[in-house]
């Protein structure tokens, strides 16, 4: 079965269907899925109930864990906003007890709130859709205020009828998805990416470690590694004014050289290009957007 990974710590993606592309599959982190418009069936299997089927209409948020098994089929043309985040993400911007209530499962995936709540929520997933839509300068930083505010309200509404209250020393629920947060966390330090500092962290063999990773995640750990440490040098190429050498260093690259060459093989193009047809893209959809107000 397909099993997809983030190369980033969150993404934001808007997809319209009439079938949907993709049959059952998983991911490596948590996918928030809002029905924008449309109607369907979300499907779902657990590791210990059986097979779920969730009927769906616009206004419909769910949120799908780690590692569960899921496809949608439509019935009606559907359009989806698809909030895409590590559970490292959630620890490292909003906190870890917020990330452990993420991880209730009989609260998951159909997100059940007050009409308050789903006023807001729908208004939070709207601002950060309508950015993505229309790119600016800060579009980055509110997008995350956003989306972390949504996350927040969503953990919320799973604790009102639940007070489960996890303690400070709870161990994480997985070693594999622990081993791709440790990744994501340290990219910058590729002295505690190497085969031999990750065996000694997660206690396993070096001939053993390639074979784990590629078992839980389908794809190598070096590979891994080099698509994230290449999709954050990209994010902030795109989004910073940051200089190549401070870029390279944030990213775990040698030097600027070696930035450039791995991005021009990945991208085809050069990081400086990339970042100037960046920005006049983002001044193309400032202008357009500019003009449909004055119309």
């Amino acid at each position: 079965m397909w099993k997809e990974n983030l190369y980033e710590p969150a993404e934001i993606l808007i997809r319209e269907h009439e079938i949907f592309p993709i049959e059952e599959h998983q991911h490596s982190f948590f996918e928030m899925a809002y029905i924008v418009s449309g109607t369907g069936m979300f499907h779902t299997y657990g590791k210990i109930s059986e097979k779920k089927e969730i009927p769906y209409s616009a206004g419909t948020i769910f949120l799908i864990p780690p590692d569960t098994v899921h496809c949608f089929t439509i019935h009606t043309y559907s359009k989806y906003v698809f909030l895409r985040f590590t559970d490292q993400y959630v620890t490292e911007c909003i906190g870890k007890y917020v990330a452990h209530t993420l991880f209730l499962p009989e609260k998951t995936p159909l997100v059940v709130m007050s009409d308050k709540e789903a006023q807001t929520a729908r208004q939070l997933i709207s601002f950060i859709a309508d950015e993505q839509a229309n790119r600016q300068n800060f579009s980055v930083y509110l997008q995350q205020q956003w989306l972390n505010s949504l996350i927040a309200l969503i953990a919320r509404s799973f604790l009102a009828d639940n007070q489960t209250v996890f303690p400070a020393d709870t161990k994480e629920t997985d070693k594999a998805l622990y081993l791709l947060q440790y990744i994501q966390q340290h990219i910058h330090q590729p002295q505690m990416l190497r085969i031999e500092a990750l065996c000694q962290k997660f206690n396993l063999s070096e001939n053993y470690i390639g074979r784990y990773f590629k078992r839980h995640f389908q794809e190598s750990l070096q590979q891994y590694i080099s698509r994230n440490r290449i999709k954050m040098a990209e994010s902030l190429i795109k989004d910073t004014q940051l200089s190549m050498k401070e870029i390279a260093y944030r990213t775990g690259y040698s030097d600027a050289c070696h930035l450039t060459k791995k991005f021009q093989s990945y991208y085809g193009i050069s990081p400086l290009k990339y970042r100037k047809q960046s920005v006049l893209q983002k001044k193309e959809q400032h202008n357009s957007s500019s003009d449909s107000t004055l119309r």
